[in-house]
């Protein structure tokens, strides 16, 4: 007489648990593919579904190589949230000169990063022939001694594989993303990037209507100052030699010159709130000194072929000086800024104007010719500023003091 297994009464039931958790994954992870949040997997964008892509704090790298390997554009933009928020690749004057861009500009990242995506673009055959890059002060601001760069073969370029499949599509958190996607489309004012790794902030807008200009721009100021007492003023390493930052600027651009590209050096736009307070802490002539690092390195790589531009936007003209609105005031928008260390597309579409040979009055091309004078008049151009009562000199003198009650 033959015996039941125990197990027997219970295979219907574990039949049933297994094909509905295949069957739940399955449905679960097409529909996370399809709406495809990071824009991966180059599903269809559909209006009112998913052509609008939410700006995500994760994979963001792999996101970007993904999007530029499929576009393969002839023109790169490089750097952190500045370059991100501000320049819109679909600027019309690419399209004008027959340049297609891409915005590789990632939050909080610095140039080692650029030069990693650089060298990605050549080993997919996708080197730009012109190039952006945008370099930022503040991130050499320290000094930090250099690491070693890695090399190319420990640095492939990211993918997509078992572990991303696992918490992007598989998982809550890309269930999550996605239905967070479905709902973005109906947001008044959206935190998205779009297909070019543009990021236009709107989400700040609502914010702008919530707080006000001025209470964005006071924290934002207040941080940065507390950041720059926290941090040794200076540009270059204590022991000697080239900081981390200009190692991997010399990088990029030796990268980017040998492969026959076009390099444009930018040095950002800051709002004339950045300037006075520089001036006010001390640190002019090290911004100064910092400029002609940059122009050195353009006259390393260039060798006075005109391959290597350096643009100084920085100066103090009156689209850096758009006055800031007073406190409580919820109806004013700016049309440059969001803070003083982060400018709109309007500003950005100025110094592309201005790099592309548009007859825009703006930004300064500095090279070893002129770097003495243009020094020399911009730094008059601050204190004058200075000089003048304003709101704004006011603003930053009351910020200052603060700082330094806080840090006492």
């Amino acid at each position: 007489m033959t015996t039941s297994s125990p197990l027997n009464p219970w295979r219907p039931f574990l039949r049933w648990m297994f094909a509905t958790v295949v069957l739940t994954l399955t449905v679960v992870g097409t529909f996370n593919a399809f709406i495809d949040p990071l824009g991966v997997f180059g599903s269809p964008r559909m209006a009112g579904l998913n052509a609008t892509k939410p700006q995500l704090d994760h994979h963001r790298e792999l996101a970007r190589w993904e999007a530029t390997r499929r576009l393969c554009t002839n023109t790169g933009i490089f750097g952190n949230s500045r370059t991100e928020i501000g320049f819109d690749p679909k600027n019309p004057a690419f399209g004008e000169r027959r340049l297609s861009a891409f915005n590789h500009g990632i939050a909080g990242s610095g140039a080692r990063l650029s030069y990693r995506q650089l060298r990605w673009l050549q080993s997919a055959g996708c080197m730009p022939e012109t190039i952006i890059i945008n370099v930022d002060f503040f991130d050499f601001f320290g000094g930090d001694t250099p690491t070693p760069l890695p090399p190319a073969e420990s640095d492939p370029p990211p993918r997509v594989d078992a572990r991303f499949l696992a918490e992007t599509v598989f998982s809550l958190t890309g269930l999550r993303d996605a239905v967070n996607t479905v709902l973005l489309q109906r947001s008044r004012y959206p935190a998205t990037i779009t297909e070019r790794g543009f990021s236009p902030l709107y989400n700040y807008i609502g914010e702008v209507e919530q707080a006000g200009h001025y209470i964005l721009f006071r924290q934002r100021a207040e941080e940065n100052v507390r950041r720059w007492l926290r941090r040794p003023q200076r540009i270059l390493p204590l022991g000697g030699g080239i900081s981390a930052d200009q190692q991997d600027v010399e990088a990029f651009v030796e990268l980017a010159t040998a492969a026959g590209s076009k390099v444009h050096l930018v040095i950002y736009p800051y709002h004339a709130q950045f300037r006075l307070m520089l001036e006010r802490l001390g640190l002019g002539q090290l911004f100064a000194d910092w400029k002609r690092m940059v122009v050195a390195i353009a006259d390393r790589h260039g060798g006075g072929s005109g391959s290597v531009q350096v643009w100084d936007c920085s100066g103090i003209a009156p689209e850096m000086g758009e006055g800031i609105p007073p406190a409580g005031d919820r109806r004013t928008h700016l049309r440059y800024y969001w803070v003083g260390g982060h400018f709109k597309k309007a500003l950005a579409d100025r110094v592309i104007a201005r790099i592309l040979g548009e007859p825009v009055e703006f930004g300064q091309q500095i090279d070893s010719a002129n770097i003495d004078n243009w020094l020399l008049e911009d730094r008059r151009q601050v204190l004058a500023f200075l000089a003048t009562p304003e709101p704004l000199l006011t603003e930053v003198d009351d910020i200052l003091a603060h700082a330094q009650k806080i840090g006492s």
